[in-house]
Formats: C-alpha cells, structure tokens, sequence
C-alpha cells in the first residue's frame, strides 16, 4: 500500500528521478540491507508520492514464500 511506501522513514527516488509503471523493484524493510519483497510497480513512484493510496507495488516474491522454501537438489 503506497503509505507504507511514504510513511517515516521510507525512501523512495526523488521526485523527477523516480521509477515508471511496471518496472521491477526490491523493496527493503527499514534498517535492513537485503530485499524482503520483489514485486512490479503499480503506478511511477512520483504517482505513489503524489497519490498516496492503493496498491503501489504488486507483490512477486517475498522472504518466506513457496520459491523462498523450495527445496531443489
């Protein structure tokens, strides 16, 4: 949800420099230095900033899920 993505502490690209539509990004919990979630944007991150509301970033892969635990050999 775009809150979480403008909320304090967030960080996202400066306004004019930012991410278009479906691009892939990572998105990374605060503090932390690896990705938690892989996902494709919604909308640009300036929409995200300007919007703020609704769904920014479709979820693809996130820590823990079936690809996270797939057990190959």
């Amino acid at each position: 949800m775009c809150p979480g993505l403008t909320s304090p502490g967030a960080r996202l690209p400066a306004e004019g420099e930012g991410y278009d539509a479906g691009m892939v990004v990572a998105v990374n919990a605060e503090g932390k230095s690896n990705a938690c979630m892989v996902g494709m944007l919604k909308m640009s991150t300036d929409d995200i900033r300007k919007v703020n509301k609704g769904v920014g970033v479709e979820t693809v892969h996130y820590l823990g899920d079936g690809l996270w635990k797939l057990d190959v050999d």
